[in-house]
C-alpha cells in the first residue's frame, strides 16, 4: 500500500485531515471490493464504493452490519472469522481464505477473502480485499464433475483405457488389470515397459509413444507385439489422442487385445492363398500366368475358374467391397453364388444377371465388381461380360493389344442393371489379360498387355492403393 509523504507512518499521530485525504485516496475509489471490521465485535465500520456496488448496499445500512451478516453459513460466527482472518503473528502477515457470503438480494456467492491489519485514527481495524470467484468454483466443480463422469464411462468400457504422460501411467481402469495381469493401482506411476518386454525390435511409433507422453498433437494408432511378465503375448492395438488430464498434456491410450482376431486373419490369408495357387483347370489349352498382390493383409480381389466340360471353362475375376475379414467373407459368399450360377448357366451375360439377383438377396450394400468370361475351345470362342470391371486386353498373335470394354454396373447395385457381352475368336498364340482396378490405376492399358516379368518388376517399387489381381491366358 502506497503512502505520501505526510502520512508515512499512521503512529506518529498524523492529523485527521492528512489521514482522510489518505483514506479516500487510496480506499474510496479502489476498484477492489474492500471492508474494514472492527476485531472486536465484527461490525462492519465502512465499505468503499465496489463494495456496495457488489453486496447491493448503500453505505449507511453497511456501517449497521456485522461481518456475520455476510456470511452465508447461519452456524458461522465471529470466532470462526477471526480464526480465519485475524493476522496469525506480530508482524501482522496477510491471510487469505475462502469463504460464501450473501448479497442483498439473498444470492450466495464464493468469495475468496485477503486479510490484514491496519490502523486508522488510533483504531485498529481488519481490512478485507474481497474477490469473487463464484465462475471459478463453478468450473473447478464443472472439472470435477467431467472428471467423475469420464472415470464411471472410461470403467464401464470393455477395451483397456489408460492416461500416459511424462512416460508414466497416470489413470488405468479396471479392464487394464486383464491385459497387464497387475492391479490397477499397481499400474499408477509405473511405465508401460515394466509390464511387459517386446518380441520384436520397437516400431518407430511406439518408440515415439514412450517419448510423447504429453506432446502430441493429434490422434494416432498403430499395432505392437508385447509379451508379458508371464511370458503371455499379446498382440496390441494402441490408439491415442491427446487430452487435458488434471490440468496437464496427457495422452488417452485405449488398448486393445487383438491376438485372436489377428490368428483369425491369419487363418483366413492362409486360405485365400490356398485359393489363389489354382491352376488353369484345361492345363493343355490354355497358360496361365498371375500376379496377385494385396494392399493389406487381406485382398479384396478373387479370381475363379470353372471346368465346364474338356472344351469349356469359365472364369471370373473381381474385387469386392471393403477389406479384410469382411472382404474374405464376401468372396467366400461370392464363390457359392457363383458355383449356383453353374448349375444354371454357363453364358457370361447370364451368370452375371443371376449373380446380379443373388448379390441384392444375400449381400445387401456389398457391392461386387468383376468380368466373366468364358472359354470355349472347340469352337475357339472367348465371351466376356463386366460389371464394375468393363475391360480387358485381348492380344492377337504377333501383334499389339486391343483393350475391349464391356459395359455393366457393379453387382448387387441395381437391380435392373443391364451387362453387355462380347465374343471373340481366338487361335493358337493369342493370349487375353483380364485386371482388377488396383493395376488399372498403375499401368497403361498398353503395359498391362506386358509380360509377367515387366509386370512384377514394376509394381515390386510401386505404392499399392488397391489390391493387384492379374490374370495371362496364354492359348496353345
Amino acid at each position: 500500500m502506497a503512502v505520501d509523504k505526510h502520512c508515512k507512518n499512521l503512529h506518529r499521530a498524523p492529523s485527521p485531515e492528512q489521514c482522510m485525504d489518505h483514506y479516500g485516496c487510496i480506499y474510496e475509489n479502489n476498484h477492489l471490493i474492500t471492508l474494514l471490521v472492527n476485531p472486536v465485535d465484527g461490525s462492519i465500520t465502512d465499505a468503499n464504493r465496489a463494495a456496495c456496488e457488489f453486496y447491493g448496499y448503500p453505505i449507511r445500512i453497511f456501517r449497521k452490519l456485522h461481518i456475520t451478516d455476510l456470511q452465508a453459513d447461519p452456524y458461522a460466527g465471529l470466532e470462526d472469522f477471526i480464526v480465519q482472518g485475524m493476522p496469525g503473528d506480530e508482524h501482522g502477515a496477510n491471510r487469505v481464505f475462502m469463504d460464501r457470503h450473501l448479497l442483498a438480494g439473498g444470492q450466495v456467492i464464493d468469495v475468496e477473502i485477503h486479510t490484514g491489519m491496519m490502523s486508522m485514527l488510533g483504531r485498529s481495524s481488519i481490512y478485507m480485499v474481497v474477490h469473487d470467484i463464484s465462475e471459478r468454483v463453478r468450473s473447478e466443480q464443472r472439472l470435477r464433475e467431467s472428471e467423475e463422469r469420464y472415470r464411471d464411462l472410461v470403467e464401464l468400457c470393455p477395451e483397456a483405457i489408460m492416461v500416459y504422460s511424462g512416460g508414466t501411467i497416470l489413470f488405468a481402469n479396471k479392464q487394464t488389470e486383464k491385459m497387464f495381469g497387475k492391479k490397477k493401482q499397481e499400474l499408477i506411476g509405473q511405465r508401460i515397459e515394466s509390464f511387459f518386454s517386446e518380441q520384436y525390435i520397437r516400431s518407430a511409433k511406439y518408440n515415439k509413444l514412450m517419448t510423447w507422453g504429453s506432446i502430441a498433437k493429434e490422434r494416432f494408432r498403430f499395432e505392437q507385439r508385447f509379451i508379458r511378465h508371464d511370458n503371455r503375448i499379446f498382440d496390441v492395438e494402441i490408439s491415442g489422442v491427446p487430452i487435458i488430464y488434471e490440468e496437464e498434456k496427457a495422452l488417452q491410450l485405449v488398448l486393445r487385445d487383438i491376438t485372436e482376431s489377428k490368428k483369425e486373419v491369419e487363418r483366413a490369408v492362409k486360405l485365400q492363398d490356398h485359393r489363389h495357387a489354382v491352376v488353369f483347370p484345361l492345363e493343355e489349352k490354355a497358360e496361365l500366368e498371375k500376379l496377385y498382390i494385396p494392399a493389406r493383409t487381406l485382398s479384396g480381389d478373387f479370381f475363379i475358374f470353372h471346368k465346364i466340360d474338356e472344351e469349356r471353362v469359365v472364369g471370373m475375376i473381381g474385387d469386392v467391397t471393403g477389406k479384410g475379414i469382411t472382404a474374405a467373407l464376401n468372396i467366400s459368399a461370392l464363390r457359392v453364388l457363383f458355383a449356383d450360377c453353374m448349375e444354371v448357366t454357363d453364358d457370361p451375360l447370364q451368370v452375371m444377371k443371376e449373380l446380379n439377383q443373388k448379390a441384392i438377396l444375400h449381400l445387401g450394400e456389398d457391392y461386387i465388381a468383376g468380368c466373366c468370361f468364358c472359354l470355349d475351345f472347340g469352337t475357339g470362342l472367348l465371351k466376356a461380360a463386366g460389371a464394375g470391371i468393363n475391360e480387358f486386353i485381348y492380344v492377337p498373335k504377333d501383334r499389339e493389344g486391343q483393350c475391349i470394354t464391356v459395359k455393366g454396373a457393379p453387382l448387387g447395385m441395381f437391380g435392373d442393371s443391364e451387362f453387355e457381352e462380347k465374343s471373340i475368336s481366338f487361335q493358337s498364340g493369342d493370349r487375353f489379360c483380364f485386371y482388377s482396378d488396383g493395376m488399372d490405376l498403375l499401368f497403361d492399358s498398353q503395359e498391362l498387355s506386358g509380360s509377367y516379368e515387366y509386370l512384377t518388376d514394376r509394381i515390386a517399387g510401386a505404392s499399392l492403393q488397391d489390391d493387384c489381381t492379374w490374370l495371362s491366358l496364354s492359348i496353345k
